[in-house]
């Protein structure tokens, strides 16, 4: 891990501001307290305080060497009892010199002989705010990179989710439209034909479109408009849509390929359980910064309705709740003899 005070000026210069105060209260201590001349005092001031601050930054290395996670606590501050023993002396050794060196005045060179314990009682203090401002920024830095990395993982998860679904999805899509064929080429070839052809444009624009995560609502409609243009060839007068869509849709972004499993869901519970003619009807609108989708189609109340494992409807209720982290998004509802599912669109 690089030094985190020497990785920017910036950080560099926030240390460099922070014993501003210290120093200014070393040179105030030595005047009023001492009687010090001022510019000895602020020699003083500079040399201590400055050569700390100096040799403080290698305390970085210290405390980075010395996890608390590797070793037992006694022994932890047995190692930084000899580190701060090692740091002080070398620190008071130097400034004690350099004070000494720098001035013929007996008072003050008696000063800096006395005060020496005095010193040494301080810096201790000092190395330990700065031993604990360090490990503070190394569990600090820890913590954000476990919590970046968290959150990548999270996302792989979920988009390995999505790409689950997905995958779940389309067999299921393309077992259902072989079938409707199967069956449409025992009735009439040229139809099951242009079905098939159909399909295959179909499933050649969801390839292509297959790693995109959202698409504009309005290219979205299409796709959806696409598999029902291929159901519409089977069912023929017994199908039929009418779509609602509000102009300021148009650029709203959704989740490829959201449509189709609804549609679905409604050509199935809708036809398959009756003979009667089956309208669906989607909608789409804007409405405080959401859009809203909704899809519908009748049914006959009087006919059982056969027990399924739900999976489109499942499967759109997932995968929203993997984009948008809520699970409220879907509603369906069943009211005399229609059933409405509507989803609801955050646009960001």
């Amino acid at each position: 891990m690089q030094h985190p005070l020497l990785k920017s000026k910036k950080n560099l210069y926030i240390y460099i501001s922070a014993w501003a105060p210290v120093l200014c209260a070393h040179a105030c201590i030595d005047v009023y307290f001492y009687a010090i001349p001022h510019s000895l005092s602020l020699l003083d001031a500079f040399v201590s305080t400055g050569l700390f601050a100096a040799i403080g930054l290698l305390s970085w290395y210290t405390v980075r060497f010395i996890s608390l996670e590797n070793q037992r606590i006694p022994l932890h501050l047995f190692n930084h009892l000899i580190a701060a023993g090692m740091f002080i002396s070398l620190w008071y050794f130097i400034s004690k010199t350099i004070l000494l060196s720098s001035s013929a005045d007996a008072g003050f060179m008696e000063f800096i002989q006395q005060s020496g314990p005095f010193r040494i009682v301080i810096a201790s203090f000092l190395y330990c705010i700065l031993a604990l401002s360090y490990y503070l920024y190394k569990y600090y830095s820890s913590y954000k990179v476990r919590i970046e990395r968290e959150a990548a993982w999270k996302t792989l998860a979920t988009e390995s989710e999505l790409n689950l679904l997905k995958s779940q999805l389309q067999p299921h899509f393309i077992f259902n439209s072989l079938n409707s064929i199967h069956a449409l080429l025992l009735q009439d070839v040229d139809k099951a034909q242009h079905m098939l052809s159909n399909l295959s444009g179909y499933l050649r624009l969801s390839i292509e479109k297959n790693k995109e995560k959202s698409v504009s609502f309005s290219e979205e409609i299409n796709n959806a408009l696409l598999y029902y243009s291929i159901e519409k060839i089977r069912f023929e007068n017994r199908l039929h849509i009418e779509t609602h869509i509000e102009d300021n849709t148009a650029a709203c972004k959704v989740p490829f390929m959201i449509i189709q499993p609804l549609l679905e869901n409604s050509i199935k519970h809708g036809l398959f359980e009756s003979l009667d003619p089956v309208t669906i009807e989607l909608r789409g609108f804007v409405k405080e910064n959401r859009l809203h989708i909704q899809i519908q189609n009748n049914h006959d109340t009087s006919v059982k309705k056969q027990r399924g494992n739900g999976l489109g409807l499942k499967h759109v209720q997932q995968r929203l709740f993997l984009l948008f982290g809520r699970k409220n998004l879907m509603k369906i509802k069943d009211e005399n003899g229609i059933f409405q599912v509507e989803l609801i669109i955050p646009q960001y």
